[in-house]
């Protein structure tokens, strides 16, 4: 199943300048994902609006949460399950 997960956190929080501290965590989100059985379709950061935003595919919420520890005290998660558009509009389109 997929997931968009937008990772906000502020001017306070951000590790940019503590490059130990954003290798720690943002450097190693990936690499936890991944750990956990979670595909990484998409990652990319709105680096001034402090954002980080994945496209993930897993089956497991648990999985997303273990995931995501390296950045949990970062900042707020949202994760949302999303479709891919084009397999929506087939399924749709053959159901008429």
């Amino acid at each position: 199943m997929l997931f968009h997960v937008t990772h906000t956190h502020n001017e306070l929080t951000c590790p940019i300048h503590d490059p130990d501290t954003l290798l720690g965590s943002f450097g190693q989100v990936l690499d936890s994902l991944a750990a956990n059985g979670i595909e990484v379709i998409s990652a990319v950061v709105d680096g001034p609006g402090h954002q980080l935003f994945f496209v993930i595919d897993s089956d497991s919420a648990e999985a997303i949460h273990e995931g995501l520890k390296p950045i949990i005290d970062r900042g707020t998660a949202r994760i949302q399950p999303v479709v891919d558009v084009q397999t929506r509009m087939k399924s749709i389109a053959k159901s008429s």
